[in-house]
């Protein structure tokens, strides 16, 4: 696969997206509604989830590792925009793998987040990848 970009779209950062992440990772601290700030690994699952809507992964494939970077705090509110960009397939020791690099950036211009994400792939003979 040649090094492809991938638009992951617009969104905005809202007092109850933060709420749901909250509530769905099982964190009841109060910091970040307080402040204004949502937590930056929120943006992180919402890139993955972008992610595996928009990249044809084969039955069997693994997410094994995430890198995120944290550029400035993403405040509550704030429009956001994510580009991604797919390297190609490479493959070590009989694995094959495949790594995004994504950067997460408020709609107005500064980098909120860089983060890269690793997929781990089935066999290429294996009858089950999709």
């Amino acid at each position: 696969m040649p090094d492809t970009t991938i638009d992951l779209g617009r969104w905005e950062i809202t007092a109850d997206a933060v709420q749901e992440y909250l509530s769905a990772v099982g964190d009841d601290l109060p910091v970040y509604l307080e402040t204004g700030i949502a937590p930056p690994l929120m943006l992180a699952a919402r890139v993955v989830g972008l992610l595996l809507d928009k990249l044809s992964l084969p039955d069997g494939a693994i997410h094994s590792r995430q890198d995120v970077e944290t550029v400035n705090a993403p405040r509550i509110g704030t429009n956001l925009s994510a580009i991604a960009r797919v390297e190609p397939a490479r493959a070590r020791d009989g694995m094959r793998f495949i790594t995004v690099n994504y950067t997460v950036a408020e709609v107005a211009g500064s980098d909120v987040m860089r983060g890269r994400t690793t997929v781990l792939l089935p066999p290429a003979g294996n009858a089950d990848a999709g």
